[in-house]
Formats: C-alpha cells, structure tokens, sequence
C-alpha cells in the first residue's frame, strides 16, 4: 500500500509539472508576456527559483495550443518567438541578435536566487555579449530605438552609430536599368526600408530605387551613395553572427512566408504586413485561388509571429468592400489575446451591416476572452456609447459573465 501510495503521488505530481508546463507554453506561444510573468511569480513563490528556470528551459521544445483555423491541437513554439519572448522576461528586449544560444543563458541562471537577481544577471550578460558584437560590426537586427525598455543609453547609442555608420559607407552599384541591393540588405536602416516597400530579392529596378533610398534619407538624413556598375564586385558584407537571424534575414530576402511564420520572429513583420496589404489588393482585382491561398498563408503567418502591431494592418482590411477577407482576417484576429484586439474586433461588431463579419467578431471576441478578461471592460465602454448591433453585444455579454474565468491560463 505504502509503495502505491508513494507511486500515485509521484504520478499527480508529474501531472501538475505538465500542467504548469503547458500553461507556460500556451503564454510564450500567445506571446502573453504578462500572463507568463504572473505564471513564473507563482512557481517561485510555492517551489523556488530553480523549479521556474527547469520549466523555462523545457519549454522551449514544448508544444502550445495551436491557432484558430490552423489545423491540429498543438503546435511546436517557433524558435525565434520563443527567444523574443524569454528575452523580453528578463528585461532583455531589442538584444535578441546577441550570437548565444537560448537555452544555455537559461541555464547560467540555476544558480541565481530569485526572479529578480536573475533579471539582473541575464540583462549584464546579454548587454556584455551585445557589446562584443557591435565591436565587431555586426548590429543587424538590434533595434533598440524602438523599445520602451532600460537598456543603457551608451548601448543604444553605440548600435545607432553603428547603423548609421554603414549606411554613409555603403555604396550601392546601378546598371542601365537596375541596382545592386544586396549590400542595403546587410544594413539595417537599408533592410527595414526595402522590407517596408515590399521588395523581393538582390536586385531592384532603377524606378523602385529612388523611393527606397527617399525613407533612408527621411530616418537617418542621409541619402545612400550609388554608383554607376553593372557588374559590380562582392564587397563582403557584415552578416548576422547569429545563424537564427541570418536565416531571418534570408528569409526576408526572399519573400517566404512560410518560412517567416515558422521562425515567428516579431522583426519579420513590417515585411509580411505588406505582403498582406499587397495580397488583399491582388486578390481584390482577381479572385483567384492562388491568389486567396497566397493571403491565407499571409495571415496564417501573421498569427505565428503573434505581433500587436499586426492590428493596424487587420483593421484596414477589416474596412474594405470583401467579405470574404474581412470574416478572414476578423477569424485570425481570435489568436491576438490582448484588449487591444478586442476592441478592433468590438467596434467592428457594433458597426458592421454585414451579418457573417458580425458573426465572426462575436465568435473571435468571445476567445480571445478565454485568456483576457480586460475584454469585459472594452464591451461595457462600448455598449455605454453608440452602438448599431447593441443586441448582439449585449446577449454576448451576458454569456461570458455565465461562464467565469476558470480558464484565465490555460
């Protein structure tokens, strides 16, 4: 009896490590940032540090709840989102390009005492480790202008002359009727431009040029040097010293969506939100299905990565006069668990004539409930102000206020 006792005991405690572990999961695969810091709070507190560091590096071989319309029950973590995401934890955001692996900074934490002093100690090292790389050239991929974050102003200024640097030394070659871009790939004010405008591959027509060049100039005041070659010589370039990146940034070059989605890494997204943009504008013109398929894979790749600032782009197509996209895009928008995308999905609902938009914002808002209980605020904002499908919000609500929050972290 004292043997299976101890047996079952063992066995409801591998239960609940499953469990936590696949809470854990779902929130970096959702890219619930917060709701994995209050997860990780709750671990330390009831089993200590070292229990939260195991389901931490365990997890980044762990499967989440697939999305909404993806197919399947469970999807393995991207490996870049998984990184963005560890790294926002640990106060680290905009440092991901550092060349160490993910696991083994993890694992340099086992020793730490709390969440706190670990924070500390991940955020000096990747710093250090940033350093090294800048000193060396590489910068690619640190965007630290953009995050709301601590990160010392010396680093930042140090990556910022380092982008700025390359692109007054660059020199861009052009031929009767096309340049040599490869060489604004390999620099970053070069690379978000020509993601920014959609464009595809090493080689860009003359006419495309010059509105490329116009968005460097307008950032940094500075207009890239060209000069006349139409076979120009390899100038080698400074590569991401990261291999995960350099396969980003091959990626981006390349237009693969597919394989975007599958690094799911939030620095792919200016580029997939254009080719989403341009999508819907294709299938618009022509409702072909190759051209529906292509937007499908845009989107799918969209939930992937799982940015917020996916909504901007989703909102517009949201507007347009097709049906079709818009209950889409309104459907994929149930994977973006955050206030923020409820209340797009919530004032689509109110205002739209069309009943399967209508239809399809009610479902999405009622998921992405599942895990953001900030939707019941947004609804009774709504509902307080003028609403053309107030019955429907209405009967809606008081459905979620029956079912609770039991399912909060799941």
């Amino acid at each position: 009896m004292d043997r299976l006792l101890k047996k079952s005991r063992k066995r409801v405690a591998e239960i609940e490590d499953r469990n936590e572990l696949d809470k854990i999961a779902n929130a970096i695969g959702d890219r619930r940032e917060r709701d994995l810091l209050d997860l990780l709070a709750n671990i330390e507190a009831r089993d200590g540090w070292r229990t939260v560091v195991q389901f931490l590096i365990e997890s980044a071989k762990s499967t989440y709840s697939a999305p909404i319309g993806a197919g399947g029950n469970q999807r393995r973590i991207e490996p870049l989102k998984y990184r963005e995401v560890i790294f926002a934890t640990f106060s680290s955001a905009g440092l991901e390009p550092v060349n160490h692996d993910t696991v083994a900074l993890l694992d340099e934490l086992r020793g730490e005492e709390s969440m706190v002093s670990a924070t500390r100690t991940f955020a000096a090292r990747v710093q250090n480790l940033a350093i090294e790389q800048f000193q060396s050239g590489d910068a690619l991929f640190f965007d630290l202008t953009s995050m709301n974050s601590s990160l010392p102003t010396d680093l930042v200024e140090m990556a910022e002359a380092i982008h700025k640097k390359r692109m007054h030394e660059l020199i861009i070659p052009v031929g009767r009727k096309q340049a040599h871009v490869k060489q604004l790939w390999y620099s970053e004010y070069g690379r978000t431009a020509l993601a920014e405008q959609g464009i595809k591959g090493n080689r860009l027509l003359l006419s495309d040029l010059d509105s490329v060049l116009s968005v460097i100039q307008l950032r940094i005041g500075h207009r890239p040097v060209t000069k006349e070659d139409d076979s120009p010589l390899e100038v080698p370039e400074v590569s991401p010293t990261n291999t995960e990146y350099g396969n980003l940034l091959t990626m981006m070059i390349n237009q693969d969506i597919n394989g975007l989605g599958l690094l799911g890494s939030k620095y792919s997204h200016p580029l997939l939100n254009t080719i989403l943009e341009s999508a819907a504008v294709d299938y618009q013109q022509d409702e072909s299905n190759n051209l529906f398929r292509r937007f499908i894979s845009c989107i799918n790749s969209h939930v992937q990565v799982r940015s917020l600032d996916s909504l901007t782009t989703f909102e517009r197509i949201m507007q347009l006069d097709n049906s079709r996209l818009a209950t889409l895009v309104t459907m994929a928008l149930a994977n973006f668990y955050h206030k923020s995308a409820a209340s797009v999905l919530i004032e689509l609902a109110c205002r739209t004539k069309n009943r399967e938009v209508e239809s399809a914002s009610l479902t999405s808002i009622a998921n992405i409930r599942q895990r953001c209980p900030e939707v019941e605020v947004v609804l009774d904002t709504v509902l307080a102000s003028e609403c053309r499908n107030r019955g429907r919000l209405r009967r809606l609500q008081k459905e979620l206020l029956k079912t609770g929050r039991s399912r909060y972290y799941r």
